[in-house]
């Protein structure tokens, strides 16, 4: 039953909150959306509104005043010469027509209110209508739609008026979305950062702060993460420390207890058994030493770079194989292309020193280590002659404890060793096939 419970209760928030931050959302971007868009209409409108009022109210109403006051002045047989003259000054068309003309164009409504002296326009704004005084006739001022004739305001332009609307819409969009977009943007760097360190090993990096709640999930996994992985290393270790420790010692009186009854046991076949032992003790003491290594670069959350000397590094491993006086395939170092680089001394030597040792262990002729500058990279290759790594095996065989081929000197720790120095030297590790037949491992590091 503890159990049942314990899993409703995982799996609860999953049903309603993804809901809940949908409405949130939502009802936030639309509520602005609306909210931007209303306040550019009404500030438009508020704009152009008194512009449009003021201009009809200068076109229509003064003008008609004025000219009601020219033709009331003129007796009504020059009233079509007048006419005629005051075209000639206006900038748009201008007639008079009788009443009768007139009710074919307007509606009753209109019609009633110009019977009354008032000013009427046509349902399109485009003719403005008012009776003569003391006639029945009409003056008519328009069309003022044609542009030859018509002084408007700039915002009066339908593109104009066509542009504002789409800016204001996409501005109502567009406003809202770009704070969304950039506070998930920058909580989600900051995650990427904190993963970037997990990755690195720094699995005690603080945890950053989200504002955002769809982010913030993620945050918490990624915090759980983080705090898994520094109890897996700290166990590991406690685990290191403690074979270190008590695996040693046991070893050591097991050798020299082996050592004692070789020397005083004349029979060949038990000093035969006990020579075996002795190498599977000595097996057992290097296995607990790597396996100690590995566990300290593991969880070694940074190391010391210095500039080296990739010459001199070069001289060091052949004088460190040569001194072995293994017998063995030939190795061979070329000169490198470049002279320096940023690494830890002690941990390249060790890398280096397993790449060539597998090489040795597998090659049939030679080894050869070269450097030079590849993707960027600086790129040490160890390169040998022997059957090689199939390319469904190139990717696990830097996985710890694992040997495709076995061999009585290796445990399945040094490429493992090989991948984690390169990790921590912001670097990778890989192998492909090598122009002398054989498998090409090769270091690839930041340049200098």
């Amino acid at each position: 039953m503890g159990l049942n419970a314990m899993g409703a209760a995982d799996t609860a928030p999953l049903h309603g909150g993804h809901f809940r931050l949908f409405l949130r959302y939502c009802f936030g971007f639309v509520l602005a959306y609306l909210v931007l868009i209303a306040a550019g209409l009404y500030l438009w409108a508020t704009l152009t509104a008194q512009g449009e009022d003021q201009q009809i109210r200068t076109q229509l109403q003064g003008t008609h005043h004025l000219l009601h006051a020219r033709y009331a002045d003129t007796p009504q047989t020059d009233w079509p010469q007048l006419t005629r003259h005051l075209q000639m000054q206006f900038a748009y068309p201008l007639q008079v027509m009788s009443l009768a003309e007139a009710r074919h164009v307007l509606d009753a409504d209109s019609l009633r209110h110009l019977d009354q002296g008032g000013l009427v326009l046509s349902s399109d704004a485009n003719f403005s209508y008012q009776r003569l005084p003391g006639s029945i006739d009409v003056l008519v001022l328009g069309d003022f739609s044609e542009p030859e004739h018509a002084a408007v305001s700039w915002y009066d332009s339908a593109n104009v008026d066509t542009a504002v609307m789409v800016s204001i819409f996409v501005i109502a969009i567009a406003l809202p979305l770009y704070f969304l977009v950039y506070r998930l943007w920058r909580d989600v760097y900051a995650l990427g950062h904190m993963a970037l360190a997990i990755q690195q090993g720094d699995v005690a990096a603080a945890s950053p702060h989200v504002s955002t709640h769809l982010v913030r999930p993620l945050r918490e996994a990624l915090s759980s993460m983080a705090t898994q992985l520094q109890d897996v290393m700290e166990g590991q270790r406690i685990l290191s420390q403690a074979v270190a420790h008590e695996t040693r010692t046991p070893l050591a009186r097991m050798r020299f207890a082996l050592a004692m009854l070789q020397d005083g046991n004349e029979d060949p076949e038990e000093t035969e058994l006990l020579a075996g032992l002795k190498i599977d003790v000595a097996r057992l003491e290097q296995l607990a030493s790597a396996g100690v290594t590995y566990a300290q670069f593991g969880r070694s959350r940074r190391i010391t770079k210095h500039l080296q000397d990739i010459p001199r590094l070069f001289e060091a491993l052949d004088q460190r194989f040569a001194a072995a006086g293994e017998s063995g395939p030939r190795l061979c170092f070329q000169p490198p292309h470049q002279r320096t680089l940023v690494a830890n001394r002690d941990a390249l030597m060790l890398a280096l020193g397993n790449l060539i040792g597998n090489a040795r262990r597998h090659a049939a002729s030679q080894v050869v280590v070269s450097q030079h500058l590849a993707e960027s990279s600086l790129v040490i290759a160890v390169d040998d002659d022997g059957p090689g790594v199939a390319p469904a095996d190139r990717e696990r065989i830097f996985q710890p404890y694992v040997q495709l081929q076995g061999h009585p000197d290796g445990f399945g720790l040094g490429l493992a060793l090989v991948h984690i120095i390169a990790t921590k030297h912001g670097g990778r590790a890989d192998v492909c096939d090598s122009v002398l037949g054989g498998a090409c491992f090769r270091l690839l590091l930041p340049p200098a």
